[in-house]
């Protein structure tokens, strides 16, 4: 089934599980992956969170010369911590140890120009695999991103959504490297098992890079918008010399800000769900039924999103985190976003339990994360404190069930003989 862009022309078939449009999206994203694609040597201002916190509050106010003057004041001050994609920065800030985050090495590995020597590639993995999708800057708006459904993830925003950590708190290496490792069932995220380690290695402190750099891109703006008289300046130059005090204070405010962002990655291994071993009986009868009676609960609202059936079409007029920051709901302002580059908000598809394939894994204790934390940026949210680890097991059981449900396969075999 195609649908189409009229605002783009009909460039690419959005991507589509299953279906002649997905498997020609997917062969769209591999068939870009094998050129070279040197893009730009900058990273894009963020102009739609700029809009959204009102430092342009119309299209024509990114023209004036205070709005001009002042996003490159935040293009300078981003650059000074993060540098540029052909040349990335370890970010330091005074008091904070950024070590643990990144290797400078593993960040050159994955940024930078795709060079081939001697038949194998060398600094640029991000580039050569990744940017097509998820764009230089990671905001999921690469050149094939608009023709993908759903979306290739914006990192900017720091929230991910298969991990072990639990609410918007960052993901550990372990989830990014299980992603990368997996791809992401029925969707255009391939699995990049057949790289090295060290690759794959290079490519989650890169993916973490991008984030932390998206997020204090973001804080910063935020704190202009709401401290920052018109005539302020984020960072001047000329207070270096006319000022020192002055320009201290500035730099003290910067570090601050990017103390703030980098703290929950730090502390993110202290944060993980407790995950206990899989109870022999977690897929006993009784504990299925029990499932089955919590799932239609207000304690877990799962039937609201997924359906009495479990074909995920209850709820379906809803728009996850990154689409709700477009504001749809306000057509003068998602005009304006539209205009300065975001995609057209979707609207969110919970997800089929009967097809039995689940992003982020698919093993019992996989599916026990994601009913005990939620899943970030959606409307999944967490029971931990509502159930027991026994009532979300049997959660875990019912779930699982629903694939082979005898009843749902009679009635599907009976549709198909008709």
């Amino acid at each position: 089934m195609m649908e189409s862009r009229p605002d783009r022309g009909d460039l690419l078939p959005v991507y589509q599980p299953g279906g002649m449009c997905g498997r020609w999206a997917v062969l769209l994203v591999f068939i870009g992956a094998l050129g070279c694609d040197r893009g730009p040597d900058s990273f894009p201002v963020n102009r739609v969170f700029a809009r959204n916190q009102k430092l342009a509050r119309t299209l024509d106010e990114f023209d004036t010369p205070r709005v001009t003057v002042l996003l490159k004041d935040i293009d300078r001050v981003v650059t000074r911590y993060f540098g540029v994609p052909g040349d990335p920065l370890m970010p330091s800030c005074e008091g904070v140890e950024l070590g643990p985050l990144f290797a400078l090495a593993d960040l050159r590995h994955a940024a930078g120009f795709v060079e081939q020597e001697a038949g194998h590639v060398e600094p640029g993995l991000y580039r050569d695999l990744c940017v097509r999708c998820h764009g230089t800057s990671g905001d999921g708006s690469g050149r094939l991103a608009r023709g993908l459904n759903p979306y290739p993830r914006d990192y900017r925003r720091g929230i991910f959504k298969f991990k072990r950590t639990p609410s918007t708190l960052p993901p550990t290496d372990a989830d990014l490297h299980g992603v990368l490792l997996r791809g992401i069932p029925e969707t255009a995220m391939p699995s990049f098992r057949d790289l090295s380690p060290s690759q794959r290695g290079a490519l989650v402190q890169y993916v973490r890079y991008l984030s932390i750099r998206g997020l204090f891109e973001r804080a910063v703006m935020m704190e202009v918008a709401i401290t920052f008289d018109d005539d302020d300046r984020l960072l001047d130059p000329k207070q270096q010399e006319v000022s020192p005090t002055a320009y201290a204070r500035q730099v003290e405010m910067l570090d601050a800000i990017l103390n703030e962002v980098v703290q929950p990655w730090l502390d993110v291994d202290e944060q993980m769900a407790d995950v206990p071993p899989v109870p022999a009986d977690y897929d006993a009868p009784q504990s299925t039924a029990r499932g089955r009676e919590l799932f239609f609960t207000t304690l877990t609202n799962c039937g609201t999103c997924h359906g009495n059936t479990g074909f995920g079409d209850g709820q379906t007029e809803d728009y996850d985190d990154w689409a709700k920051e477009l504001e749809p709901a306000n057509p003068e302002a998602l005009a304006d976003y539209l205009a300065l580059g975001a995609l057209p908000p979707r609207y969110a598809e919970p997800r089929n339990l009967r097809l039995g394939t689940y992003r982020g894994g698919d093993r019992p204790e996989d599916l026990f994360v994601k009913f005990k934390n939620g899943i970030a940026g959606t409307t999944m949210t967490s029971v931990a404190t509502q159930l027991t680890d026994h009532d979300i097991w049997c959660l875990v059981s019912y779930a699982r069930f629903l694939p082979r449900d005898p009843v749902f396969r009679e009635e599907r075999g009976a549709e198909s003989r008709e």
